[in-house]
């Protein structure tokens, strides 16, 4: 333990890594994500401190501060990327490996929160996000984005103002910017921003900046960060009296504990997240004198403080692993406090080591260590791979062809897979449930002579309906159609889910696909109608791999093939459709699926099903004949 470093500020840490932990294991602490609040403040307090002291001694430079900073963050952070990258190929739930994966190569360039931000648009509160096992990263990757423009903001005070005045200065200026980024995080977390600029709205993927924006990003978390910098600034020129700084200390404590019990998810970070870094505030003036718990929980929380970041580091992972096999609070808290075993070693052996010693302070060794910090978790990402290929994304997403984008579907775009002396084009059209049946179609075009065109478009019904999701969803899938009989398809197949749609008065289903099959047929083009798909209450990529290998996966199961069908309310309209117009042919895909009376989502070691209602890119390549004798059909109607 450095005998330099305050105690007290060091048990903050402790407490604030327990508010976390807690909050992760089941929600023990409904609010105990703001322990990250804490943390923030805590991390601009100690670096402001420190930048303190080497600017008044003169030695501070921006290569001595990324050096320190790469020797403190970077060493365990690439060991536990590594470890979780390389054991959640088969520990984690297969619905969040590859993100899981995704995540820990940003994180490695100090990229997690932006990526967290742009590309899992639900949030960090989601649950659906919650069984990526690098989720907790992106506080991590904020931090480090604090660190760098910090620094570059200390240079620029350094060089234009005088030694003597700087921890004045520096202090302004950053209570001045931190105001703008708490009015920028208060203004977005209560009420968005639309943003009408094309090229901003690719880039952050939606039009509106709202508290996910003001969750991940560094301009509107800052002003945490920068109210314990002017702490850091200021407090040696601030002396409490012991009587004062105790009435800090209890405030500090009870709006911190306050806020762990009570802070909601809604639109956080809001006012809410005043509460924790006020009383992180008040905390740390309040200890200044040395304050801190004394005798055994004393020692014990201090030894939690220095062991917060592995502890932290290490947690998360370990709740996910064990949570396709026990998603229970008890499970939670046992794997929590398993964690801290890692988050001791990493102390004893990576973090104090190389933090503290002499070698690896020079610039060439910092830099050596840098790179292999990159490379060794670069290369657990390189060697990992899908341990249950059956169950990965279709042939459409995997091209980025899962949006159904016009500007994708012209002839030799990237969306249509060609073959020499190509008689002309097939093309797939519908939803997700067109889309599990890529791999079939596109196999299916080919052996008759047909370049397949992937136009699935996934969470759009492909329907006509005025006035059900609105005139522009309708616009959509009439430029769908007529866009697909401009570029000269001869064949589609059309296939998508039971959609619960509240149809206007007297208008059905079959009202809504009449005109589609209508327009087609007129137009000259044959239509493979997909059959209603059925459903099957189970989801095999909630299982990780493990599990899968060890016959314990919950989704292994076989259901009464008579009451799957029984569920397709829309069937009976679909066999009156292709009945009615002679162009139209009817291809019942659960046939094939299901042909025995008890249904199994997993045969001959082989998974039919990918989740509850999509078919597998197995089960999906089975399908290439019948679909293929059904489109024959079609074209010779």
């Amino acid at each position: 333990m450095n005998s330099s470093v305050r105690q007290d500020v060091q048990q903050l840490r402790g407490f604030a890594v327990i508010l976390v932990v807690a909050y992760h294991a089941g929600g023990i602490l409904p609010g105990g994500f703001v322990g990250v609040d804490v943390f923030f403040v805590i991390s601009g307090f100690v670096i402001a401190q420190s930048i303190r002291e080497r600017v008044s001694a003169r030695q501070f430079t921006l290569s001595d501060f990324v050096s320190r900073r790469i020797r403190r963050i970077f060493p365990p952070l690439a060991v536990m990327l590594a470890v979780v990258v390389f054991l959640s190929t088969w520990m984690s739930p297969l619905l969040s490996r590859v993100q899981t994966v995704r995540t820990g190569i940003f994180a490695v360039f100090g990229g997690a929160n932006l990526f967290l931000f742009r590309f899992r648009p639900d949030g960090y509160f989601v649950a659906s996000e919650k069984s990526n096992s690098l989720l907790h990263t992106w506080s991590l990757s904020l931090e480090e984005q604090f660190y760098i423009l910090f620094a570059l903001g200390v240079l620029l005070v350094v060089r234009f103002a005088k030694t003597s005045d700087f921890a004045q200065v520096a202090s302004w200026i950053s209570g001045v910017v931190g105001l703008a980024s708490f009015a920028v995080c208060m203004t977005i977390s209560a009420w968005g921003i639309h943003v009408g600029n094309p090229v901003i709205n690719r880039m952050l993927g939606s039009d509106l900046i709202d508290s996910d924006f003001a969750f991940y990003m560094p301009m509107t978390r800052a002003w945490e960060f920068l109210i314990g910098v002017v702490l850091g600034f200021r407090t040696s020129s601030i002396a409490l009296k012991t009587s004062v700084s105790s009435v800090f200390r209890f405030a500090g404590l009870f709006l911190v504990c306050l806020s762990g019990l009570l802070t909601p998810v809604n639109t956080f970070p809001n006012f809410w997240a005043l509460m924790p870094t006020i009383g992180a505030c008040a905390l740390i003036l309040g200890g200044q004198a040395g304050f801190g718990l004394s005798g055994k929980s004393g020692t014990m929380m201090s030894w939690l403080g220095d062991r917060s970041y592995g502890w932290y580091l290490w947690h998360w992972p370990l709740m996910q692993f064990v949570a396709p096999y026990s998603p229970t609070r008890l499970s939670f808290v046992i794997a929590g406090l398993v964690a801290l075993f890692p988050a001791a070693l990493s102390y004893k052996y990576i973090e104090q080591p190389i933090r503290l010693s002499p070698y690896w302070r020079t610039l060439p060794k910092t830099c050596a260590l840098g790179v292999t910090c990159i490379l060794v978790p670069v290369a657990a990402v390189i060697s990992t791979r899908s341990p249950q290929p059956d169950l990965d994304h279709h042939l459409d997403v995997q091209l980025g062809c899962m949006y159904g984008e016009i500007e994708k579907l012209s002839n030799g775009g990237k969306c249509t897979l060609s073959i020499p002396e190509s008689k002309g084009i097939a093309a797939l059209v519908g939803d997700s449930h067109a889309s599990h049946m890529s791999e079939a179609f596109v196999a299916a075009s080919h052996n008759l002579g047909f370049d397949a065109l992937l136009a699935s478009r996934a969470n759009s019904p492909f329907l006509f309906l005025e006035g059900i999701y609105g005139d522009g969803a309708s616009d959509d899938q009439r430029r769908m159609v007529k866009h697909l009989i401009d570029v000269g398809v001869q064949i589609v197949v059309v296939a998508q889910s039971n959609y619960q749609i509240s149809f206007q008065e007297g208008q059905d289903w079959a009202d809504a696909m009449r005109p589609i099959l209508d327009e087609f047929t007129e137009a000259g083009v044959k239509v493979v109608l997909v059959g209603e798909s059925i459903f099957v209450a189970a989801d095999p990529l909630e299982c990780s791999a493990l599990q899968i290998y060890l016959s314990a996966c919950a989704a292994d199961i076989e259901r009464q093939t008579s009451q799957l069908l029984g569920q397709r309310a829309r069937f009976r309209q679909e066999v009156d459709l292709a009945r009615e117009n002679a162009a139209v042919v009817l291809f019942d895909s659960a046939r094939y699926l299901c042909p025995e009376e008890l249904c199994s989502l997993r045969r001959d070691g082989r998974w039919w099903w990918r989740d509850n209602g999509h078919i597998s890119v197995y089960a999906s390549k089975q399908l290439e004949a019948p679909l293929q004798a059904a489109m024959t059909a079609a074209l010779s109607s």
